[in-house]
């Protein structure tokens, strides 16, 4: 298993956890993640949902280039649609849905965060959308979810350089609601959720709903045109130049093509 379930009284715990792996996103841990929040998702006994990573170091690396470059295009499209999928269920679950992040939060991670409620992290994390560095572009919701939390300029920034940013600029920029100092991240994530389970759970429910509601205005239309955007780089030949000289652990040499 590369998603861990556990639950504490209402709070159900999800780590990522694949050993030696960085916790990368490959489709096997997309669809455990996926699979657990749908069966969370109707489970009354339930209303709080922590989504962290076992370990000190790598909340995730994001997505698996290992496993997508072994991947054809029906197989990429695939685990695009399982990502996407995945995201807008956390975005939209009835429960409140924190993310503990307890170290480097790269790519795909970075983006599921965005769909949660609220966002903690390690004083040593980072967050970064470095996916212009290998030729395409944030496609599981990044492109449009960073800029409503953060705004227009520092979305820009992030995506456009590629450059990771600190959890002390995190909780700066708004990206992160608390930096967790000298404490581990879930147990502070737990004492967040027991403020909030004190709260009326239907209460809870319709105004995730309402700010949901007030925030994504036009959003399907963001979504698709990120994934028509992301669609026509991927069979670039500056994408595959990207995972080729990832496998060869070299600089890519772009084309533009």
């Amino acid at each position: 298993m590369s998603v861990l379930y556990e639950q504490k009284d209402n709070i159900a715990i999800l780590s990522l956890y694949r050993e030696n792996g960085y916790n990368a996103l490959n489709y096997e841990t997309v669809s455990q993640l996926y699979n657990h929040l749908i069966s969370i998702w109707n489970n009354k006994e339930i209303n709080i949902v922590i989504i962290t990573a076992k370990g000190e170091k790598v909340f995730t690396a994001g997505a698996d280039l290992k496993e997508r470059r072994q991947m054809n295009s029906e197989q990429v499209n695939l685990y695009l649609s399982k990502i996407r999928e995945t995201y807008k269920v956390i975005e939209s679950m009835p429960q409140a849905i924190i993310a503990a992040v307890n170290g480097i939060c790269v790519g795909g991670g970075t983006e599921m965060i965005l769909a949660c409620d609220l966002r903690i992290a390690a004083s040593h994390a980072t967050f970064s959308l470095p996916e212009v560095k290998i030729g395409i572009i944030p496609g599981a919701g990044g492109t449009q979810r960073l800029v409503r939390v953060v705004g227009l300029g520092r979305a820009k920034e992030m995506i456009l350089t590629g450059k990771p940013v600190t959890a002390q600029k995190a909780e700066r920029i708004g990206l992160i609601n608390e930096i967790i100092e000298d404490k581990n991240v879930v147990d502070r994530a737990i004492e967040i959720s027991k403020v909030i389970s004190k709260n009326a759970p239907l209460s809870l429910k319709e105004a995730k709903e309402a700010i949901h509601f007030a925030a994504n205005v036009h959003n399907e239309e963001g979504f698709l045109f990120e994934s028509k955007s992301y669609e026509r780089l991927v069979s670039t030949r500056d994408r595959q130049e990207a995972l080729e000289a990832f496998n060869e652990k070299r600089e890519p040499k772009y084309l533009g093509i």
